[in-house]
C-alpha cells in the first residue's frame, strides 16, 4: 500500500505562521530609505500614536499601536506605521518607557 505524502504539480499549502512581535512600515517609505552604501538613515517624525488591543484563540492577547509619522527628508505626507506587540511584550515596552521617562524628571 503506497501513502501519497505530496502531490505533484500541486503547490503546498501556505499555513499561517505568526513570528510576533512586529513593526510594519507603509510601502511607500521605501523610496525614502537611501540604498547601501550611502545609508545615513531616516528621520520619521511622530505625529499621533493610538492604539487597541485584541484577543483571539489564534493570535493570543495582543496590543496594536497605529502611528502617523511624516518623513523629513525626502518624502512628504504622512504614513502610517504599525506595531503589533504580544501582551508581555507590551508591558515591557510601557515599562520600559516609563523607566526612562522618569530619569528625565530626577
Amino acid at each position: 500500500m503506497s501513502t501519497e505524502i505530496t502531490r505533484k504539480g500541486v503547490p503546498a499549502k501556505r499555513r499561517l505562521s505568526y513570528k510576533g512581535n512586529t513593526i510594519t512600515f507603509p510601502r511607500e517609505l521605501r523610496d525614502a530609505i537611501p540604498d547601501l552604501p550611502t545609508y545615513s538613515g531616516r528621520v520619521l517624525e511622530l505625529e499621533s500614536i493610538d492604539g487597541a488591543m485584541s484577543e483571539s484563540p489564534l493570535f493570543g492577547r495582543r496590543v496594536h499601536l497605529k502611528m502617523q509619522v511624516t518623513e523629513t527628508g525626502k518624502l512628504s505626507g504622512k504614513f502610517t506605521v504599525r506595531v503589533d506587540l504580544q501582551a508581555d511584550a507590551a508591558r515591557a515596552l510601557a515599562d520600559t518607557l516609563l523607566q526612562l521617562a522618569a530619569q528625565l524628571e530626577s
